[in-house]
């Protein structure tokens, strides 16, 4: 990313394995004088797509505002609220209040947001309205919202990609039914085929609702239900209660996932059910010249899909292909990824010019 004019950036994004710290570094180096603020997940917040009580959960934010209360705690840490441009990745904790603030000391500021997850999962289009320029991961929220579609970005890496690879299979992310379902059919192929694997899961989060209590009785009472599946399985992540080897309790570093990922063979890609848009993982891995498998089967529609490269897996009955997977090859990185790179994709994402 080219040199700029110093120009004050105040970046506000979720915590994401360290992510977050590396994209404040890449902005630092070219130019920015950054300014980083959590982008939390508040208590009882009402955007996911699948919140239970949302009339209940909007009547909370309206009465007693734990939006703008965090906001003036992180601002108040800030002091110097002068800035150029506001960019935020997802929109947690956008509202009004944090425009009127710092709108009235910077008249002309530029507002970015930028959505990593799907509105299969969030739905942020009321905050919109607050924001210059907005773009997605998605491709089909792009379309359904008219917004820009960008995809996401990689992180290069110094390691050498010829180097002898530790494992056959990588993966590692949040818990939840599907990815834990799939997780073990591909496991019992993999150990069956001798595969050597790292493969992780760790519990998203507990849950203002993760009761004993209210486990039990959904236990019990048997009801089918997607959501009351994942509260289960969630809660016995949580509290020890399913012994797998491959649960968590602590999600890791972005540099050891990292050097895991490079010291293996073939990627795994398990998205969030109903997002089409392409993980962080899976941009890395083909940009690094890596074998991938997923479950994602809009990539086929892609100009860099390549079948002997890409395998797609069905997530209900996913069967591996045990011999592809241990055999060793780089494939040459195509030259779409090239804009990806995150130095490269922060000038595209926030660049004015581009609206």
């Amino acid at each position: 990313m080219e040199k700029i004019i110093s120009s004050r950036l105040l970046l506000i994004t979720p915590v994401f394995y360290g992510v977050e710290k590396k994209i404040k570094s890449v902005l630092e180096e070219s130019g920015y004088e950054v300014v980083w603020i959590e982008n939390k997940t508040l208590t009882f917040d009402y955007h996911g797509a699948n919140s239970k009580f949302r009339f209940l959960r909007r009547l909370y934010f309206l009465l007693f505002f734990p939006h703008e209360r965090y906001i003036k705690k992180e601002l108040k840490k800030v002091g110097n609220l002068r800035f150029d441009i506001l960019f935020s990745i997802n929109g947690n904790i956008i509202c009004p209040y944090l425009f009127k603030k710092l709108k009235n000391k910077n008249p002309g500021l530029f507002s970015v947001l930028y959505l990593w997850d799907a509105f299969s999962m969030y739905n942020w289009a009321k905050e919109f309205k607050y924001f210059n320029k907005v773009s997605t991961f998605d491709s089909a929220d792009a379309e359904k919202y008219q917004i820009k579609y960008q995809p996401n970005f990689f992180i290069r890496s110094s390691q050498n990609r010829n180097q002898e690879k530790e494992y056959d299979l990588f993966f590692a992310g949040k818990f939840n039914s599907f990815r834990f379902s799939a997780v073990e059919k591909i496991l019992n192929h993999a150990k069956s085929s001798g595969l050597k694997y790292y493969i992780k899961l760790w519990p998203a989060y507990k849950i203002l609702l993760h009761n004993y209590f209210i486990y039990y009785i959904l236990k019990t009472t048997k009801i089918n239900s997607n959501w009351v599946l994942d509260y289960i399985l969630n809660y016995e992540a949580i509290e020890g209660l399913l012994k797998k080897e491959y649960i968590m309790f602590v999600s890791q570093r972005f540099e050891e996932i990292q050097n895991i990922f490079q010291n293996s063979n073939v990627i795994l890609d398990l998205p969030f059910q109903g997002q089409t848009g392409y993980s962080h993982r899976l941009i890395d891995a083909l940009a690094n010249g890596k074998k991938v498998i997923s479950t994602n089967s809009n990539i086929k529609k892609e100009v860099f899909f390549n079948s002997e490269q890409i395998h797609l897996l069905n997530g209900q009955n996913p069967e591996i292909d045990s011999k592809w997977i241990k055999e060793k090859f780089i494939f040459p990185v195509d030259k779409y990824f090239a804009e990806l790179e995150l130095s490269n994709w922060l000038k595209s994402v926030i660049d004015a010019e581009t609206v």
